[in-house]
C-alpha cells in the first residue's frame, strides 16, 4: 500500500469514527445497516461505538422498515445505512410513507466518489438528491478529510440533518457519503479532537395569534363538532374540552380513543350511515384536528353539511381533500387550550352522546352472538383483551378500517400504529418488528395475509430482533378490502384483483424458526392476546371467508341509533 492509499483509508476511518460519535452527541442510540463494501468506514465507526446499537438486515427495504417502525415508537431519528447503486433505492417506500406520515429518520448513503461517476462503473447511479421532495434535506458530503474545518463541516451537516427531521414537518433526510478505496487503514490514526456543536433553536409558531383567529370565528356558533385526527395527543385536548364538553369524533388512530372522555365518538360510520340522525346531527362548526379519518362517509357528510371548517395542523402543510370551503390554522397541539369554543346546548351532546351508545349497545350484542372467525370481531377481542401499555401496529386495506368501525374502548392507554402516510401495504410486518425491537413493551400486529406476504423478507429479522411481537394474520384467502368495489363483480375479479395466494404459513415461520399457531375458538385467540409471547415472535393465522365477512360487515354498519327526526 502506497502512502497515498494509506493517507486515503486514514481519512476513512476518522471519517467513521467521526459520524458515530456526532450521531451519539445528538441523541442517535439505533442504526439499521446492510451489508456493503462502499459503507465500510460508516459501519465500522458506528459498529464500534460503544452506545451505538446496529442491526445488520440483510435487505435495504426491510432496514428502512424496521427503522420507521422503531422511530414511530421513540419519536426520535433512528438511522439507516447502506452502500451505493440500487442498494439506496430499496429505501424508496419506507422514506415515502416517512414522508407522508412525518416520521424523522436519518438515511446514510455510501456513493463512489466523483471520478467513479458516468464511466459505468458497477454498484453505481446517480444518488445525488435521488429522494427529491420525499425528504426534509439533502446533504453531499465531502470526500473525508483530515483537515478540521472539513471535519467540523460533516459535523454540522449531520447536525443541520438531525433537526431537519425533527423540524415542525419531521421526516426523513438524506446524507450521501462517497468514499475512495481503500477503506481500512494499516496502523489506526489517533482519535480526532471534536470541537463543540452549537444545537439549532426549534422554530417557534404565533399560537396566540391563531389562537386567537379561531377563536373569534368558533365562538359564533352553538352546534359544534371536533374530528381528532392521527397525531393529536390526548392529553392536550382532554385540557381543552374539560372547559367546553363537545363532540369528538376520534380517528381510527386518535390516542384519545384509550383516555376516558365522555363525549367521544367512536360509531360514527354508524351514525353517519343513518339518513335521520345524518341530517338531525349536522353542525354549524367542524374543527379538525390534523388528517381526516379514512372514513369515505364521513367525509362526503362534511362536504354536504355547509357547516365552517376550521383545519388545525402543527406541520405547516394542506391536509384538507375535500371540496368544500375551509379556513386552515398552524397552531401547536399543546397550544389548543388556548381557543374558545362556544357551550354546547346540553340537547346537542345528547343527541351524539346517546345515540353513540345506542349503537354501541347493538354492536356489543351483535358481536357476543358471533361464533364463526369473521375479522372484525378479532378487532373487537384486540380492543377488549389487548393488556395496559402494548402497542398494536395495524396494517392497511381492511383491518385499519375494521378498527375504525368495531374498536371498543377500554381506556387502558395502549399505543396505537398504522402507516397512514400513503395507506401501501409496504413494510407491515418489517414497521411492526422494528416498533417492538427493543422496547420493553409487548407489541402486536394485525395483517391480512397478502401485506404480510408482502414484507415476508423482514421475517429474516427474527436471529436480532429483541423484543416481544405477536402477529396475528387474517387469512381470507385475498384482497378482502377489493370486495367492496363494483369490480367485485366481474369475472376478471378473483385473478387480477383478489390475487389469492398459496402458501403453507406453518411452513414459511418454521423455515424461519418461529413460532405458528392456528387457533379453533376465539377462546384460544383470547387468550394468546391476554398472554402475549415474553420474547421472539409468534404468529396466529385467523381463516376467515373474505365473501361472508363482507356482508357481516354490511349488517353491523346498519345498526342505526333510530333517531327520528323533530
Amino acid at each position: 500500500m502506497n502512502l497515498n492509499s494509506e493517507s486515503t483509508a486514514q481519512a476513512n476511518f476518522v471519517w467513521g469514527d467521526v459520524v458515530a460519535r456526532t450521531l451519539h452527541e445528538l441523541g442517535v442510540s439505533m442504526v439499521f445497516f446492510s451489508p456493503g463494501s462502499r459503507s465500510t468506514p460508516l459501519v465500522l465507526g458506528l459498529e464500534r461505538h460503544p452506545a451505538i446499537h446496529c442491526a445488520s438486515v440483510l435487505d435495504e427495504r426491510t432496514a428502512a422498515f424496521l427503522a420507521l417502525g422503531y422511530s414511530k415508537r421513540t419519536r426520535e431519528p433512528a438511522v439507516i445505512l447502506c452502500t451505493s447503486g440500487s442498494a439506496v433505492t430499496n429505501w424508496f417506500p419506507a422514506i415515502a410513507e416517512a414522508s407522508h406520515s412525518s416520521v424523522p429518520l436519518m438515511f446514510l448513503s455510501a456513493d463512489r466518489p466523483e471520478e467513479l461517476q458516468n464511466c459505468a462503473s458497477g454498484q453505481t447511479i446517480d444518488q445525488v438528491n435521488l429522494f427529491g421532495s420525499f425528504v426534509r434535506g439533502f446533504h453531499q458530503i465531502p470526500l473525508p478529510d483530515l483537515n478540521s474545518t472539513v471535519i467540523q463541516s460533516l459535523r454540522e451537516a449531520l447536525l443541520q440533518a438531525y433537526s431537519q427531521s425533527l423540524d415542525l414537518n419531521p421526516g426523513p433526510v438524506h446524507l450521501n457519503f462517497p468514499f475512495r478505496e481503500p477503506f481500512i487503514p494499516v496502523k489506526s490514526p489517533d482519535m480526532v479532537e471534536l470541537t463543540p456543536l452549537i444545537s439549532m433553536s426549534p422554530p417557534k409558531l404565533d399560537s396566540y395569534r391563531s389562537a386567537d383567529q379561531i377563536s373569534r370565528m368558533a365562538t359564533q356558533y352553538d352546534k359544534p363538532l371536533i374530528i381528532a385526527g392521527e397525531h393529536a395527543p390526548a392529553v392536550f385536548i382532554l385540557d381543552w374540552l374539560s372547559k367546553y364538553p363537545t363532540p369528538v369524533l376520534c380517528d381510527s388512530l386518535s390516542p384519545l380513543r384509550e383516555y376516558p372522555l365522555s363525549t367521544k365518538i367512536l360509531r360514527y360510520e354508524n351514525l353517519l350511515r343513518d339518513s335521520s340522525f345524518a341530517h338531525e346531527a349536522k353542525p354549524d362548526l367542524i374543527i379538525v384536528l390534523g388528517p381526516l379519518p379514512t372514513s369515505k362517509t364521513m367525509r362526503s357528510w362534511i362536504d354536504q353539511s355547509g357547516a365552517e371548517r376550521l383545519v388545525i395542523e402543527p406541520r405547516g402543510i394542506s391536509v384538507d381533500p375535500l371540496t368544500s370551503t375551509s379556513h386552515s390554522f398552524q397552531l401547536e397541539y399543546s397550544r389548543l387550550s388556548l381557543i374558545e369554543l362556544p357551550f354546547c346546548k346540553n340537547e346537542w351532546l345528547k343527541l351524539w352522546t346517546n345515540a353513540e351508545k345506542s349503537v354501541e349497545k347493538k354492536l356489543e350484542l351483535s358481536f357476543s352472538e358471533q361464533s364463526d372467525f369473521f375479522e372484525g370481531k378479532l378487532v373487537r377481542l384486540l380492543s377488549t383483551d389487548l393488556p395496559d401499555h402494548t402497542c398494536l401496529q395495524v396494517s392497511n386495506s381492511m383491518p385499519i378500517r375494521d378498527l375504525e368501525w368495531f374498536w371498543y374502548s377500554k381506556e387502558k392507554k395502549r399505543k396505537i400504529f398504522g402507516n397512514r402516510g400513503v395507506n401501501g401495504i409496504d413494510g407491515t410486518l418489517g414497521t411492526a418488528l422494528g416498533l417492538a425491537h427493543r422496547s420493553n413493551l409487548p407489541a402486536f400486529l394485525l395483517t391480512g395475509e397478502l401485506a404480510f406476504l408482502h414484507d415476508s423478507n423482514a421475517l429474516l429479522f427474527q436471529g436480532q430482533f429483541m423484543g416481544s411481537l405477536t402477529v396475528f394474520i387474517i387469512n381470507n384467502k385475498g384482497g378482502g378490502i377489493f370486495e367492496n368495489l363494483p369490480i367485485a363483480e366481474e369475472a376478471e375479479f378473483e385473478k387480477c384483483f383478489a390475487t389469492p395466494q398459496k402458501c403453507d404459513f406453518s411452513l414459511l415461520c418454521g423455515a424461519h424458526g418461529i413460532e405458528f399457531i392456528c387457533p379453533s375458538t376465539w377462546e384460544e385467540i383470547s387468550g394468546h392476546i391476554q398472554n402475549p409471547i415474553a420474547s421472539g415472535v409468534r404468529v396466529i393465522e385467523i381463516k376467515c371467508d373474505r365473501k361472508k365477512d363482507r356482508e357481516t360487515r354490511k349488517r353491523l354498519l346498519s345498526l342505526s341509533p333510530q333517531i327520528k327526526p323533530q
